[in-house]
């Protein structure tokens, strides 16, 4: 108050609005540059990815929170309780900063990260199978004389997935002015070799007679079945094995901890007995 005062005596009424309103500018400025870098950050792309509706600024505002939250509970527990609270126990909000820190490749906030982006992009490709069941429904459906319009199957098909309604909506608008930039929307946004294959049998298929789709969607659907369930295959298989060294440490730090208990038991009645 008396710091306020002083300021207050020392400088007039039109000197104090100029020095609030630099240091709202300098604020506003600074929160300015925070949400740039935060939107333009790496860890933003990958939420983006997620699907989720959180962005990188709202991340690091509930982050901070939290971390200034937890340190200075901890702060006013060893004041006012020092003899039941060591200061050891900060070290928990540090680590709680390491582990939420998103521009540590090994974070507990990255490794969450990555696991909705595969979930999401599993339930993607699961889409583009569907999609391709149902090309080949049509197909079946159709007069042995008509042609195959893509364009037509694809808006019809568009409410029936929830996935890949962004990549099917680009796909339908570059349709018709370069189908050739059209088959890679999928491999673009989707990714692997599945992705590809279902965009050039799209390519393929437009404009072709009945006999000619089915032709090329019985020799694609084998490559384009294999290609997903070998990557799958292979994805599990290594999810196993983390699961399996995890489980493996686990236990082998269980019994590291039980052989240390009874080494200690052992070694302190050794020397009850030593002294008596």
């Amino acid at each position: 108050m008396g710091t306020y005062y002083l300021y207050k005596s020392l400088t007039s009424a039109e000197e104090r609005k100029v020095y609030r309103t630099k240091i709202i500018k300098q604020y506003e400025d600074k929160k300015k540059q925070i949400v740039e870098k935060n939107s333009e950050s790496a860890f933003q792309k990958r939420l983006k990815e997620t699907g989720i509706n959180l962005s990188a600024v709202r991340f690091q505002i509930y982050r901070w929170t939290f971390l200034v939250i937890t340190f200075l509970y901890y702060v006013f527990n060893i004041i006012l309780y020092p003899e039941q609270y060591d200061r050891s126990i900060l070290i928990i909000p540090l680590f709680f900063f390491v582990l939420t820190e998103p521009r540590l490749s090994f974070s507990l906030a990255n490794i969450i990260v990555s696991e909705l982006i595969k979930r999401k992009r599993k339930k993607r490709i699961l889409e583009l199978f569907t999609l391709f069941d149902i090309l080949k429904a049509d197909l079946n459906s159709l007069a042995d004389e008509q042609e195959v319009n893509v364009y037509s199957i694809l808006k019809e098909s568009l409410p029936l997935f929830e996935q890949i309604t962004g990549s099917v909506s680009r796909f339908l608008s570059l349709w018709k002015t370069s189908p050739d930039d059209a088959k890679n929307v999928f491999y673009q946004e989707i990714g692997g070799e599945s992705a590809k294959v279902l965009g050039d049998v799209l390519y393929k298929l437009d404009q072709t007679s009945k006999k000619e789709a089915l032709s090329i969607i019985e020799s694609e659907s084998s490559i384009f079945s294999y290609a997903y369930y070998e990557k799958e295959i292979q994805s599990g298989i290594k999810r196993k094995n983390g699961f399996f060294l995890l489980f493996s440490a686990n236990i082998l730090l269980i019994i590291a901890w039980l052989i240390f208990i009874v080494f200690t038991m052992f070694n302190d009645t050794i020397n009850q007995n030593h002294f008596l």
